[in-house]
């Protein structure tokens, strides 16, 4: 075996060892929960064709809307009573019913070949000339059946505080002696593990699940509750994974997926029920209250959230189906055994090893990586029952044995990752590196603060300095004493340098969003300050550099401006998925930032803002001059712009402040008199807008600025 330099042949063994004990160790901890979304999809593309033990009966739209669920009680009744007739093996109503009836309300007693209904008819006790109406029989008991239907019968548990209240209120005097000593009820409850996604069926000997399908074969579930093993759900429940059908929403006559309108099992015609009861011969039959597109009972289950599922909600009663299905077919999805699990923990370790040690190039240990994982989803994808392979715990297995091997590499690297700190922002440097080792910053959206800073007379300083290495310079100690103020004090994120101008960016959630514009406004007052104090001492601190006259022209030339928006950006990497990425945001703030800084050259204001900040501006007490509405380049819609200053600067005095509002409504109203004057330490924003006015770029109140 060829071995590198640094790493001797014994190590190989060690860390094939150290990867499949922790292997091991994580898929005891964990079990399968960290696989349910893969094994969600197993489940979709595994999904069960036909039942072959049940059916469902549904209230259907040949029953008149007019009847109601309760008044439908008969028709189920009847329906039973041809299913147990017609061979059925068993009857489920899965609904919570109330003993308490309505005796003299007409129910449905059956339906005629032409549709209509045959109405029970309450009874009249005559007294005198008037009548008393009275319960009729079937008011008087809606679920009354002949007397060897109930051993064959069960119905989910009834409403709160119902269940002490007699039988006889729902199924006649008569037939309360035939009632089981156990009882009609079987629970319906839902469980679940960890998750709101239901994916298990109760074992519990009261359930449902357990009850209909023992009276398929009651052997065969007593046999496989005993010998297989069983999980535990919330509750400490017994439980099994379910194989789930597609969820069904019509009613169709067919052997496959059985679902019974209940029109046809309670025709008057009892020959025509029967004809139609044969369908179910042999099987369990779920009776359902509901139409089959009404969802009140419906389950997220896989084939609501899983990868190529129909994400569709499952119908309460075919959930019930499925796991009736499931126990009786034993075919729930099941984890290899734990020496299966160890084989494939050692294999994975194997790999990792000798994969980060012999090949050069990483894209070809990705490649053995996603080979490895292809293989297990597909297994879990493919095998008819061994679906639940352990496919995270293998990959981090298969990982570790990575993270061992190219560990000293990464020791090698220790001082290239020291530089690196210096070129990748604090906050973006500590996101990345906040991940786990085979995770990925995945790109998200957020709301974000943008602020750009651009020089003006940039390009002229550039022409006069002329020796690239003395812009450097200068650009580098303008940037070390302007804006490192905003990455240390106000916690800005470094968007970008690009020559003059610079980006920073503060994204920010509901939790966070005061802190976000707060640090973002006074960031900008302290970086306009840094600025001008930065302009001014050019004569001083480059005495020795440049010549005075060049100074003293540089000083007249350089000032800055800065702009202020927000909005919503998405964060994370762009660049080329093989070559070098960065880190950054983009988004409509980005254009609309760059917009509003480049208008300050056109006002007698370093800062503007957009609308959005002036609330914490005044929380700050921070003063504004409006601006106006603008429609800026590259937007359709307007935004109200503000100039931004310090609390003592002398443009944000009152009066100066009325009288520029009032000079600025009148323009915008085109109302401008001799009486209204604009103050003149705004003569260059009067100045810009009349030109602009003069251009015609003042329309209904908005300015609309094609040009940068």
């Amino acid at each position: 075996m060829r071995t590198i330099p640094w790493i001797a042949s014994k190590w190989l063994f060690l860390f094939i060892f150290n990867a499949t004990i922790l292997g091991s160790s994580l898929d005891y901890f964990l079990g399968n929960k960290i696989d349910y979304w893969i094994h969600d999809i197993a489940v979709v593309l595994q999904a069960r064709t036909e039942w072959n033990f049940t059916g469902i009966v549904v209230l259907d739209t040949g029953i008149p809307i007019q009847v109601s669920r309760k008044q439908a009680l008969p028709l189920f009744a009847k329906a039973t009573e041809n299913l147990i007739a017609a061979g059925a093996k068993g009857i489920y109503l899965d609904a919570n019913l109330t003993k308490e009836n309505e005796g003299i309300m007409p129910y449905a007693i059956c339906v005629e070949d032409n549709g209509e209904i045959r109405w029970s008819q309450p009874n009249c006790l005559v007294s005198g000339n008037q009548c008393q109406l009275t319960n009729s029989a079937v008011g008087n008991a809606p679920l009354s059946m002949s007397s060897e239907v109930f051993s064959y019968f069960r119905v989910a548990p009834y409403l709160e505080n119902q269940a002490g209240l007699p039988d006889f209120l729902l199924y006649d005097w008569e037939n309360e002696a035939f009632i089981p000593n156990s009882g009609l009820v079987a629970l319906n409850r839902l469980i679940t593990k960890n998750t709101p996604i239901a994916r298990w069926m109760d074992l519990s000997h009261e359930h449902a699940n357990v009850i209909m399908a023992q009276f398929i074969d009651a052997e065969h579930v007593i046999k496989t509750l005993n010998e297989q093993p069983q999980e535990r759900c919330d509750q400490n429940l017994p439980c099994r994974r379910i194989r789930f059908s597609h969820p069904q929403y019509a009613a169709q006559l067919s052997t496959r997926l059985p679902i019974i309108p209940v029109s046809q099992l309670a025709n008057c015609d009892r020959q025509m029920a029967i004809e139609a009861a044969a369908l179910l011969k042999d099987r369990i039959a779920i009776l359902q209250l509901t139409t089959p597109t009404e969802l009140t009972d419906a389950v997220i289950t896989p084939m609501t959230t899983a990868l190529f599922g129909p994400y569709m909600l499952t119908p309460g009663t075919q959930y019930l189906v499925d796991s009736i299905e499931t126990l009786l077919s034993d075919d729930h999805p099941r984890e290899p055994n734990i020496f299966v699990k160890l084989l494939l923990f050692i294999c994975a370790a194997i790999f990792g090893v000798l994969a980060s040690t012999y090949l050069k190039q990483l894209s070809l240990l990705w490649g053995v990586g996603i080979l490895l994982l292809g293989t297990l989803i597909a297994l879990c994808s493919l095998m008819p029952t061994l679906q639940l392979w352990p496919v995270t715990v293998t990959m981090l297995t298969f990982i570790t044995a990575v993270m061992q091997t190219i560990a000293l590499h990464l020791m090698i690297g220790f001082k290239e990752g020291q530089l690196i700190l210096q070129y990748v922002p604090k906050q973006v440097h500590n996101l990345i590196f906040s991940l786990s080792s085979n995770e990925f910053f995945k790109n998200q959206r957020y709301q974000a603060i943008v602020l750009m800073s651009d020089l003006r007379g940039y390009t002229s300083i550039t022409g006069m300095l002329k020796e690239p290495m003395h812009i450097l310079n200068l650009m580098n100690d303008y940037l070390d004493q302007t804006t490192l103020v905003l990455q240390d004090k106000y916690e800005g994120w470094l968007e970008t340098y690009i020559g003059d101008m610079v980006c920073y960016y503060w994204p920010y959630k509901e939790f966070n969003e005061t802190d976000a514009y707060r640090n973002a406004l006074l960031g900008a007052i302290e970086l306009s300050q840094l600025q001008k104090r930065f302009f001014s001492e050019l004569l001083e601190n480059y005495k020795n550099t440049f010549e005075q006259t060049l100074l003293q022209s540089m000083q007249q030339i350089l000032s800055a401006g800065i702009g202020l928006s927000s909005g919503s950006v998405v964060m994370g990497d762009l660049g080329p998925k093989r070559g070098v990425r960065k880190f950054g945001i983009l988004g409509d703030p980005m254009n609309l930032t760059a917009r509003i800084e480049s208008l300050t050259r056109h006002f007698n204001t370093e800062i503007i803002i957009t609308e959005d900040f002036v609330v914490t501006t005044q929380r700050l007490g921070l003063p504004t001059r409006r601006l106006g509405y603008y429609c800026v380049k590259g937007r359709k819609e307007t935004v109200l712009l503000y100039a931004l200053g310090a609390q003592d600067d002398p443009r944000f005095q009152p009066d100066l402040m009325v009288a520029w509002e009032s000079w600025l409504t009148a323009l915008e109203k085109e109302a401008i008199t001799e009486n209204i004057s604009c103050p003149h330490i705004f003569r260059k924003d009067q100045a810009t807008l009349i030109e602009w006015h003069a251009q015609g770029l003042l329309k209904e109140g908005i300015w609309y600025l094609e040009e940068k």
